[in-house]
């Protein structure tokens, strides 16, 4: 990337942080989790053909403790959610299946946390249907696997990229167009709710989309 592409890439993952670090304030929005899946995509792509390209570049740093942090709150919610559908229709198989804490994937080998997420992720896409009055939805499950892949990216195991509508995009310039799309034309805009309803959280996504040379 020349350092034009650099600082806006740099951008992008700020973005995605702060996106990450506050899912909570809203994971809970279908298009807001939809249009943030999308975004994830395109920088997994980004990133990937970056290292095709400029084979003697290093590959996107990134905090791996912060992507471990929030690997863990995605997984851990989905499970309790799932924990508690067990409990309501008394699945023991269920139960014991996707029972999962902060501290089992915090204790576990970076090798191994995959192992124990996927689990939650496989029982939650099962009973999916059965899961909507409790705030599951196809987009959460897809954020939670994204972000598990990018974890896996960040300890050397190949990462997946699900999102087939972006699969044909090979060109940087492609990429970076649909991402800036993504960027501004939907979250920018999705976010626009939080101005008024949460100010610290829209002030930090402000920060992030800032491009610093």
């Amino acid at each position: 990337m020349n350092k034009t592409r650099t600082n806006q890439f740099r951008m992008f993952l700020a973005t995605q942080e702060t996106l990450d670090s506050n899912s909570a304030l809203w994971n809970g929005i279908p298009v807001m989790l939809s249009s943030k899946n999308d975004f994830d995509e395109l920088i997994q792509r980004i990133a990937a053909v970056n290292e095709k390209t400029m084979s003697n570049s290093k590959a996107v740093t990134a905090d791996k403790a912060l992507m471990l942090k929030n690997l863990i709150e995605k997984a851990v919610t989905v499970s309790g959610i799932l924990q508690a559908y067990a409990a309501v229709t008394e699945d023991v198989q269920l139960a014991g299946k996707v029972q999962l804490t902060k501290t089992d994937i915090e204790r576990a080998r970076e090798t191994d946390v995959e192992a124990l997420i996927a689990p939650v992720i496989d029982e939650a896409r099962k009973e999916l249907v059965n899961l909507a009055d409790y705030g599951v939805s196809e987009e959460l499950i897809v954020e939670l696997e994204t972000t598990l892949d990018d974890y896996k990216a960040l300890i050397g195991q190949p990462r997946t990229v699900r999102n087939q509508a972006f699969a044909a995009m090979t060109l940087m310039d492609e990429l970076f167009d649909a991402c800036n799309d993504v960027v501004k034309n939907k979250l920018d805009k999705l976010m626009i709710r939080f101005k008024f309803t949460n100010t610290e959280f829209y002030s930090e996504y402000e920060r992030a989309r800032t491009i610093v040379d």
